[in-house]
C-alpha cells in the first residue's frame, strides 16, 4: 500500500512539472547571423498603388491613408483616410464601390478615423480618434451602433475577435495599468486585459508605444517600437511565446528575458530624460505633454501583421536615418489635415531604410526583404501585403509575397 502510495505521488509530482512547463512562455531569440543568412529570401511583386499624389481619380486619391481592411468574403478593400475623414470602399481589383461618413460627430459621420476593421459578421467597425468613440456600420454603409469612449487622443481598435470582441489599445491605460490592451464587448465594457507592460514612464508621450495585431485564432501580438521584441498572447491572455531579434546597426543596450514564473517578459534598459518637451494641442489646448527622451537610439518595429499560417510580419530599419533623411521627412499633422510643406521628395525617393522581418510560428526568421518605402502599417490578406505609405506619399502599395523555396510552409 505504502509503495502503491509513493508510485501516485510520484506519477503526480511529474505531471505537475509538465503542465507547469507547458504553461510557460517560449523566449526565441535570432541572432545578426540569422537574420542575415534571410536576406532575400521573401521577393514582392507590385500587383497595384492605391492613391499617390498622381493619382487623377477623386474617388481613388487619398490626404493620409492610415488604415486597410479585407473582406475577402465580399471582396472588398476598405481604405481610411484620416483626414479626409471617411472610409472609402473598392472592390479588391481597385474598382471604386462607395465612401462612408464624412466629417462630423453624429450618426454616420467620421470625425478623423485612425483604424478600420471587418467584424465575424461583415459590419465595418471604425474608431475615430477625434470623436473618442467606435461606430459600427453595415456592410452597406449605414451607421449601427455608437460606442463612446473617454477622451483620449492616443487610443485605438486593434482589430475584431472570432467572438466580435474588441480589442482596444488606450496609451493612457497603459501607462496608469501597467496592461498592454483591454477586450471590450460590444457595449464597450472591458471583458479582460491583456500582458504586461514593462514601462516606468509616467505620462503616456513618455512611455514606449505599442503595435498589435490579431490572428484567426484570436491570438494577440504586440511589438513594441522601441524595443526588438514580439510577444504573442492566447485569447485569454497568456504569454506564449517571446521573440526578439538583432538589429544591423548600434541601439540602446537592452537585455529581454523571462520572468521567474515564465509568464512575462522582462525588459533592463537604461534611460535618459531630456528636459525637451513633446506636446500634442487639438487648436489652442493642450491634449497630452511629456518629455522626450535621449540617448543611443532605440529601435524595435513600427507595424506587425500575421498571415494565415501565423507567420508574423513586422517592419523595421535596416539603418538609421541621416540627418538630412530626418529633416527631408518631416510632417505636420492635425485633426484635419497633414502638411508635407517641409518633406523633401527628391531625398525621399531614394531613401532605402525599412526592411521587412518574416518569422515563422515558432518564432524564427525565416525572410528578410528590403523596401524602398516609407510604411506607416502593414496589412496581411493571403498571400498580399499592404504596405501603408500615408504620412509621406498619400498611397498604399500592395504586393504579392512569393517566398523562396517554400520559405516558412
Amino acid at each position: 500500500m505504502k509503495l502503491k502510495k509513493a508510485f501516485l505521488i510520484v506519477m503526480i509530482a511529474i505531471f505537475c512539472c509538465f503542465t507547469g512547463a507547458a504553461d510557460k512562455a517560449v523566449l526565441v531569440r535570432n541572432s545578426l547571423e540569422e537574420m542575415n543568412a534571410c536576406k532575400g529570401k521573401l521577393r514582392l511583386e507590385l500587383i497595384r498603388i492605391w492613391g499617390g499624389d498622381k493619382e487623377e481619380d477623386e474617388h481613388k486619391f487619398f490626404t493620409y491613408p492610415i488604415s486597410v481592411a479585407v473582406d475577402k468574403k465580399n471582396d472588398l478593400v476598405y481604405i481610411c483616410d484620416q483626414t479626409v475623414h471617411c472610409v472609402k470602399v473598392f472592390k479588391s481589383s481597385g474598382e471604386y464601390v462607395r465612401t462612408i461618413g464624412r466629417r462630423g460627430k453624429g450618426p454616420g459621420d467620421i470625425y478623423c478615423p485612425h483604424t478600420v476593421s471587418v467584424a465575424p459578421g461583415g459590419d465595418i467597425v471604425v474608431y475615430e480618434l477625434g470623436g473618442s468613440r467606435i461606430q459600427r456600420f453595415s456592410p452597406g454603409g449605414k451607421s449601427k451602433k455608437i460606442i463612446k469612449i473617454k477622451n483620449m487622443p492616443l487610443a485605438w481598435v486593434v482589430g475584431v475577435t472570432s467572438k466580435d470582441e474588441l480589442v482596444f489599445y488606450n496609451t493612457d491605460d497603459t501607462c496608469r495599468l501597467k496592461k498592454l490592451c483591454s477586450i471590450l464587448d460590444n457595449e464597450g465594457k472591458v471583458v479582460k486585459e491583456i500582458g504586461t507592460h514593462h514601462d516606468n514612464a509616467k505620462s503616456p508621450l513618455e512611455s514606449e508605444s505599442l503595435c498589435f495585431t490579431v490572428d484567426a485564432q484570436d491570438n494577440i501580438y504586440v511589438v513594441n517600437r522601441a524595443t526588438p521584441v514580439i510577444r504573442k498572447y492566447s485569447p485569454d491572455g497568456m504569454l506564449l511565446m517571446a521573440v526578439t531579434f538583432e538589429l544591423p546597426f548600434e541601439t540602446a543596450p537592452v537585455e529581454i528575458s523571462l520572468n521567474d514564473t515564465g509568464d512575462e517578459i522582462k525588459i533592463v534598459r537604461e534611460e535618459e530624460e531630456s528636459e525637451q518637451t513633446r506636446t500634442i494641442k487639438e487648436g489652442n489646448r493642450i491634449l497630452l505633454q511629456g518629455k522626450k527622451r535621449k540617448g543611443k537610439p532605440k529601435m524595435g518595429a513600427g507595424a506587425i501583421a500575421v498571415d494565415p499560417q501565423q507567420r508574423i510580419y513586422i517592419m523595421t530599419r535596416r539603418r538609421l536615418l541621416t540627418e538630412k533623411e530626418r529633416r527631408a521627412t518631416r510632417t505636420g499633422w492635425s485633426l484635419d489635415s497633414i502638411s508635407r510643406d517641409e518633406v523633401d521628395f527628391d531625398i525621399v525617393e531614394k531613401i532605402d531604410a525599412n526592411m521587412l522581418l518574416v518569422f515563422d510560428r515558432e518564432g524564427k526568421i525565416i525572410a528578410q526583404a528590403q523596401l524602398t518605402t516609407f510604411c506607416n502599417d502593414i496589412h496581411i490578406s493571403d498571400d498580399r501585403i499592404f504596405i501603408l505609405d500615408g504620412s509621406l506619399n498619400q498611397r498604399i502599395l500592395e504586393y504579392r509575397m512569393v517566398f523562396e523555396n517554400k520559405t516558412g510552409s
